[in-house]
């Protein structure tokens, strides 16, 4: 079973260099240069990832190419938000109160269903969007339950057929292949690699329910 732990919010922490020494310390920094000095400093400000950030970005660039990346344009909300076909997502998403946390640094993949797949899911629960929406603990649950804690394209996702994944709702999301085709949790993904600067979505046909 894989199993990811979200990485958590950066915190940049201000480094201060403390001054101390004898008297012979005290005339050598007398006697460094305006520039060492200048080259120290953009050194020190260069370095102030935390170590959370530093993992987030290692497990970005492990799960996704630099072409991948360089191509990512906006969070995962801002990319599901300009597609007509996510709308309902993007609405059920903001009424959970997730939207700052899927803004965050993640990594996050996303199994976005089409507004189709929700019509579908409220249909055979007997429920309206406005039903949804009214219970904000069941709607978190079953987002949460699209979302894991990594940034794997559809060639990583493809690769844990044996290897289920596990949502941030803490159920297990089987993957299946057959050819081309992918499916996650019993949803086949319909679109692929949507790259965001904090993930990856990948649109699929049906809506995950929790266990």
């Amino acid at each position: 079973m894989r199993t990811r732990t979200p990485a958590a919010l950066a915190i940049v922490a201000a480094l201060a260099l403390a001054a101390c020494g004898s008297d012979d310390d005290s005339s050598a920094d007398a006697a460094t240069s305006p520039a060492t000095t200048e080259a120290m400093a953009e050194d020190e400000m260069s370095d102030t990832s935390t170590p959370d950030e530093a993992m987030a970005d290692d497990e970005m660039s492990e799960n996704m190419s630099d072409d991948e990346m360089a191509a990512a344009v906006g969070d995962v909300t801002v990319l599901a938000s300009e597609r007509d076909d996510l709308s309902t997502l993007v609405a059920a998403i903001e009424a959970a109160g997730l939207l700052e946390t899927l803004q965050g640094d993640g990594p996050f993949t996303i199994f976005a269903p089409t507004n189709d797949a929700f019509e579908a899911y409220l249909g055979e629960m007997g429920m309206t969007i406005e039903d949804a929406v009214a219970d904000t603990a069941t709607l978190s649950a079953l987002l949460t339950n699209h979302v894991v804690s990594a940034a794997d394209d559809s060639a990583m996702v493809a690769g844990m057929v044996d290897n289920p994944f596990v949502s941030l709702a803490g159920n297990e999301l089987p993957v299946t292949v057959d050819g081309d085709t992918i499916t996650i949790g019993g949803a086949e993904i319909v679109e692929a690699d949507i790259f965001a600067t904090n993930g990856v979505i990948h649109v699929i046909d049906t809506v995950l329910a929790p266990n």
